[in-house]
């Protein structure tokens, strides 16, 4: 498989989505943090409460850093994915053996969103993307650079339940075993 052209892809999640994560961890521990400090500081010991707030904060930097990091490239011979939780998967252009594009209709979603699965020769994910963290045109400018890879479309939204039962070893381990509740 080839890539078509010789030029060098690179697309990041999307950024709106720190900028909620920030806003609702905000609307969550402001008020909790100022009740603390309120009960704590007649007392004397609100120390503690600061030190807890100044390691949410550490862990919240981290975390905005470590997502502005997340990325796909792919260049003439490698796709690259910067992943959140550490390191880099690298796969070799001539490893991929199909590209499948589908929409996934989450249970409870208003509607679905774009997934691509970059396989292998035996059906094994090498790459996914999911449109909960990357638009549309991000999953579309990577298809459309990995070349001469076929791509199938599958026509209708498919469920979670469904890939569950259908297509296992396409989803991530915690994807694979369904909760249901009574």
């Amino acid at each position: 498989m080839t890539v078509t052209g010789t030029t060098t892809v690179t697309v990041r999640v999307r950024r709106g989505l720190l900028a909620q994560g920030v806003l609702a961890l905000l609307a969550l521990s402001v008020p909790i943090m100022i009740v603390l400090y309120w009960l704590t500081i007649p007392a004397g010991t609100w120390g503690w409460v600061g030190a807890a707030q100044v390691i949410v904060l550490v862990v919240v930097l981290i975390a905005a850093y470590r997502y502005t990091r997340v990325s796909v490239t792919v260049t003439p011979t490698t796709i690259v994915e910067v992943r959140f939780f550490g390191g880099e998967n690298r796969t070799n252009i001539t490893d991929i053996e199909r590209v499948l594009m589908l929409e996934m209709h989450r249970t409870m979603a208003s509607q679905s969103r774009l997934q691509m699965f970059v396989l292998d020769a035996s059906g094994r994910p090498l790459l996914r993307m999911r449109g909960e963290y990357w638009s549309r045109n991000s999953i579309n400018r990577i298809a459309a650079q990995l070349g001469t890879a076929p791509i199938e479309h599958i026509d209708h939204p498919v469920t979670l339940d469904e890939l569950q039962t259908s297509r296992p070893e396409m989803l991530y381990w915690f994807e694979r075993r369904p909760i249901h509740f009574p």
